[in-house]
Parts: structure tokens; sequence; C-alpha cells
């Protein structure tokens, strides 16, 4: 990840650390902890930076990352925790002969599981996952990122990370990055005004703000710019259908070739 595109995740980060870093001698087996948080707010972009740093990579023996999303398939995830460390798996190999493979991987072994994007709240599904996990060494680490406050009750046997909003000011800077890329022949005070009008639109969720500036740094006139602005979409609710306002603004001013 490139680090100098995050904005308003350094406490964040270091809370993350702070507990990763923390052996609970007193606990048996993984601590999971979840990081929980609206869709666009950034919980992939604090995993990412939390692995990447120096302290959490000589703190653990091995680190793998796996996205999960909405198709919750044991298989395919314990194949994709066993290639993180290293293993080839066979195309044909049965749930049963993974799971002794990875468990064989872990021992001794202090590691950091990323799983990314999690949705299954079936208890039994979870307990089936991580059976293998047990044979790790004690003060090893799963993060869950997560939309749904339950799946995050449901695993976690520690402290429940939740993330909020970045601030306006933050907002701006990740927006500004994105909107004036050629800063000698976009930038100027109009621009400026009306962009910052637009990052209000955007109500603190890092991934609108991105969008929105990727989207604009395509359009160097004022009227383009005022016609974003004024679009309807921004009033239009994003929990019909998941999707993002500034996503769908994208999407729409996408030449039709590209739209299919």
């Amino acid at each position: 990840i490139d680090e100098s595109g995050v904005y308003g995740r350094d406490d964040d980060k270091e809370k993350m650390i702070k507990m990763l870093l923390c052996d609970d001698r007193r606990g048996k087996g993984n601590t999971v902890i979840p990081i929980v948080g609206m869709g666009g707010v950034g919980k992939t972009t604090v995993a990412q930076l939390v692995c990447n740093d120096k302290r959490v990579k000589a703190h653990f023996d091995v680190i793998a990352w796996v996205c999960v999303s909405e198709e919750h398939d044991v298989i395919k995830i314990t194949k994709s925790l066993l290639e993180g460390l290293g293993s080839l798996c066979e195309s044909m190999e049965t749930l049963s002969s993974l799971q002794v493979k990875l468990q064989q991987s872990l021992i001794g072994k202090k590691f950091l599981f990323v799983l990314d994007d999690v949705w299954n709240s079936s208890y039994n599904d979870w307990e089936m996952l991580k059976s293998p996990f047990s044979s790790g060494k004690q003060g090893s680490k799963i993060i869950v990122t997560t939309r749904d406050e339950r799946v995050a009750l449901m695993i976690r046997n520690g402290p429940i990370h939740f993330l909020d909003l970045i601030s306006d000011e933050d907002c701006w800077s990740l927006f500004e990055k994105h909107a004036f890329r050629n800063e000698d022949s976009m930038r100027n005070q109009e621009l400026e005004v009306i962009g910052k009008e637009i990052v209000k639109k955007c109500k603190g969720l890092p991934l609108a703000a991105k969008v929105a500036g990727g989207l604009l740094g395509s359009k160097g006139t004022f009227k383009e710019w005022e016609d974003i602005f004024n679009s309807d979409e921004w009033c239009q609710s994003n929990t019909k259908d998941g999707i993002l306002p500034a996503l769908r603004l994208s999407y729409i001013h996408m030449h039709s070739h590209l739209k299919r």
C-alpha cells in the first residue's frame, strides 16, 4: 500500500498494532480482532497499513491474507491461506487434507491472518474454518474486516475496533490528491471552492472522496465540476443497492463501451 495516499488513519493503525503486539499469556488459542465499519470507510486500508508495518512483520513468523467476500467457501479460504504461507495445493484436495496441511504448517509459528470482507455469520462455518489455527504459537492473531457487527460479535474473543468516518480536512486531502493530479494545468481557486463543497457530499467516506476526486481529475472546467456537484445522484441513498453516490457518478460518466 502507498501510505502517502492514506489520510486520517494514523490513530486507527496504532491502536490495531498495539492490540496485535500484545501477547496475552493468560489466554488460550488465537486472538480474533474484528475491524467493523460501513462500506467504503477504509477497513481494508487499515488492515493493509497494519500488515505493512515493520513492527508487525518482525513480531509474526508468517502473515497471510484472504479476501473472503460474500461467498464463504471454507475450502477456498483454507487453500488461500496455505498459498499465502507458500504451500502448493492440488485442485482436487479435500477440506480434511487441506486442514491437516494447514495445521502442520502452523506448528510452532506465531501467525497473523487477515480475513478481509467477511459476511457469513454462521458460527458452525467459523468453527470449521478456524479448527486448524489452534496449532499456531501462543500470541497468533486473526484480523477480520466486516460491515456486519453480528459477524464481529460471533467471532471475536478480543476487542472490536470500530472504524469511524474521517474528518472533513482528511477527506479534502484525499480528494485533492486525486482531483489535482496535474496541478499546473488544473488547480485554480474556483475549482478548489466547489471541490470543497463536493467533499462535503462525500460525508467522511474515504472511498467516496477518492472516487469523486478521480472522476473530476479528468474534468478541467468549472462547468464540469458544477454539473457533478449539482447531480441528483448525491440525493440518492446508498442503502438500497449498496452503491455509493460517488461510485454511481463515476459509472455514469464512463464511456459507453466501458460501462459493459
